[in-house]
């Protein structure tokens, strides 16, 4: 081992999947063993979560051993502490080492392909395929332990990446939950649309069920509308595979060895991301840190929105419950009333407030599907992007840390020059891994700021798909909340139409 070999072991991956917040299984702790002559950036420690009782226990897999680390964890010469914060520096070595006079024969391209999802992505020039994805026929299965639900996925499709045009597939929530892992880390910077997230009580509830079941089916209708997401080979076994608990698991095993050691710490966010702030910062790009801002904001100003709207759900049920209970004072009042035309009318009334209390309860529900649902998915859809910001700081940290490997190399370089300058097949053997460090160093830095330009374009497509959404969102609680009057005036208008041929005076 020379003076430029430095390795460090890796967990599974598996465990990063299963340590996203809205998972239904718990995960183990992961921990990242680094050679002790270096010192990591991340020290951060992943959450574990209890799992959700509503899933039956899946058979133990048995462990894979993770591929070889692309680049080492190294010591950090350039991020700078700031009280808990990373400094954010634009200086790379790279530059410095231009300056060295290195052979050209010892250079070496990087590249990276991925087939697999090429395959499914339509040209630049052609257009994107049509998908219409739909969630139907929840039904409960399982015994009282492992209960769940099962939804009924319909995908129609004119993409020849499908093996039909229409197919069903069924799937329970915890699936929703791999696609969402598997399209976050295999996409970083993107913003994955969210699944619901996972409740305790009341999970087979009927109102409950058709709320999820709407969440999940607006969920898959984002990705599949999404640029990036719908030509992603984990969806294309999501909607389509027969054996689908069999290929998942497969899967999991397939990680590029180029990608782990980002993929990991990437991973690890996962855990928090979507809970908490903003990881700390300092930028030197001013459009993320307004950004940044603007979402706080907007989280609170959301979460405020929805209590008042869970607010006005719950009056309107209470209100057609005291309809109710008012409507049904009126019977033993008529019943009593000896006066024919009096006691007609008592029972009218009565008749028309248990009617309206149907009224009132649907359009409780209307404004749970109406507002309240698009409230929640972009509270849930802000997680998201802090995931998506997690993705470009764990990239900077990783960028950071190769840059600052190659610095120190090249200061060892120098020195070997002096030493070795009599063994010219060591020196050439040394330069070698320099140049190919050198590489390395520009695919993070540009990795660094592929993730920056996706986030920002992603950013621009939330702002969009944000009004819009807010737009007819409002526009249907309207509409519901008119139909809801006129359906009240109806029943108004029915009470005298029952009551204008009575005569008073008998």
């Amino acid at each position: 081992m020379n003076a430029f070999d430095s390795q460090h072991s890796l967990d599974y991956r598996d465990d990063l999947l299963e340590s996203n917040p809205f998972a239904d299984t718990p995960s183990r702790s992961t921990e990242l063993n680094i050679n002790t002559s270096f010192i990591s950036s991340d020290s951060s420690e992943p959450v574990v979560f209890e799992a959700e009782q509503e899933d039956e226990s899946e058979p133990e897999e048995s462990p894979v051993e993770p591929p070889p680390p692309a680049a080492a964890v190294v010591e950090q010469d350039h991020v700078e502490i700031h009280q808990g914060e990373t400094v954010l520096s634009p200086i790379s070595t790279v530059d410095q080492l231009e300056q060295l006079s290195l052979s050209p024969s010892g250079e070496e391209p990087v590249t990276e392909t991925d087939t697999q999802s090429e395959s499914l992505q339509v040209p630049k020039s052609g257009s994107r395929p049509y998908f219409s994805v739909s969630i139907e026929d929840p039904q409960k299965v399982g015994d009282a332990i492992n209960a769940h639900i099962i939804y009924k996925v319909r995908t129609k499709t004119n993409s020849p990446s499908y093996r039909s045009s229409e197919f069903v597939v069924a799937r329970r929530y915890r699936d929703f939950l791999w696609l969402y892992n598997q399209l976050t880390l295999g996409n970083p910077g993107v913003i994955v649309p969210p699944v619901p997230e996972k409740h305790a009580l009341g999970r087979f509830q009927d109102d409950f069920v058709e709320s999820r079941r709407i969440a999940l089916e607006r969920c898959l209708q984002k990705i599949v509308a999404h640029p990036t997401l719908y030509g992603d080979p984990d969806l294309k076994v999501f909607l389509e595979s027969e054996s689908f608990n069999v290929e998942k698991r497969q899967r999991r095993a397939e990680p590029e060895a180029s990608k782990m050691s980002f993929m990991r710490s990437f991973g690890e966010t996962l855990s928090n991301a979507a809970t908490s702030p903003f990881t700390k910062f300092v930028e030197i790009d001013e459009w993320f840190e307004s950004k940044k801002n603007q979402l706080d904001a907007l989280e609170a100003q959301l979460k405020g929105l929805i209590k008042s709207v869970e607010g006005v759900v719950k009056q309107r049920k209470e209100l057609g419950s005291a309809t109710s209970d008012f409507g049904e004072s009126m019977f033993p009042l008529a019943s009593a009333e000896l006066n024919h035309n009096l006691s007609t009318h008592l029972k009218v009334l009565g008749e028309i407030q248990k009617q309206m209390k149907a009224l009132h309860e649907q359009q409780a529900q209307y404004d749970i599907i109406t507002l309240e649902n698009t409230i929640d998915e972009y509270i849930r859809i802000i997680g998201s992007i802090r995931i998506a910001f997690s993705a470009r700081v764990k990239a900077y940290q990783t960028f950071q840390q190769a840059d600052s490997e190659l610095q120190r190399k090249m200061a060892l370089f120098e020195k070997l020059k002096v030493q070795l300058k009599n063994k010219p097949e060591r020196l050439s053997s040394s330069q070698q891994e320099l140049n190919e460090m050198k590489g390395r160093v520009e695919e993070l830095q540009q990795e660094f700021q592929e993730i920056s330009k996706t986030i920002k374009s992603e950013l621009d497509r939330f702002d969009k798909e944000k009004v819009e959404d807010f737009r007819d969102s409002v526009e249907q609680f309207l509409r519901s909340m008119i139909e809801h009057q006129k359906q009240i005036i109806a029943l108004w208008e029915t009470y005298f139409e029952q009551t204008d041929g009575l005569d008073d005076t008998q």
